[in-house]
């Protein structure tokens, strides 16, 4: 998976960076806390992390990066007494056969740009090309 934080540039803009670290913090909590033991994330670049679920089906996966989705969406993050609301979206791929560590990111990179196309706050599955 790999999950981008929308609109997080506004977040720094609009409240500074110690809002924006703020959030990073207790997304990357939230993520930590809701993957298993056995999983790996990571933080990204800027506002972007990457998390691998071993031995995990496509729709076992989706189950999780939904609930994930949905406790991001749902948290009370104040800053400096203003409601700063978060959200996070995340592309979805499996690993499928003659796959690279890369052509496998690229794919959920991918779908998480349609997601911030579809207006955010969505989880989408990589398409894998059958031919």
């Amino acid at each position: 998976m790999v999950w981008g934080i929308d609109f997080f540039k506004q977040v720094n803009e609009r409240y500074g960076h110690q809002a924006g670290d703020k959030v990073l913090k207790v997304v990357a909590q939230v993520l930590q806390k809701n993957l298993r033991e056995t999983d790996f994330v990571a933080r990204f670049g800027g506002e972007e992390f990457v998390s691998l679920m071993p031995e995990t089906t496509l729709g076992g996966g989706y189950k999780v990066v939904e609930k994930i989705r949905g406790i991001i969406e749902k948290l009370e993050f104040h800053y400096r007494g203003d409601n700063v609301k978060v959200t996070i979206s995340c592309g979805i791929s499996l690993f499928v056969e003659n796959d690279t560590p890369d052509s496998a990111f690229s794919r959920a990179d991918k779908a998480l740009y349609q997601a911030k196309e579809q207006g955010c706050n969505r989880c989408i599955i990589a398409q894998v090309d059958s031919h």
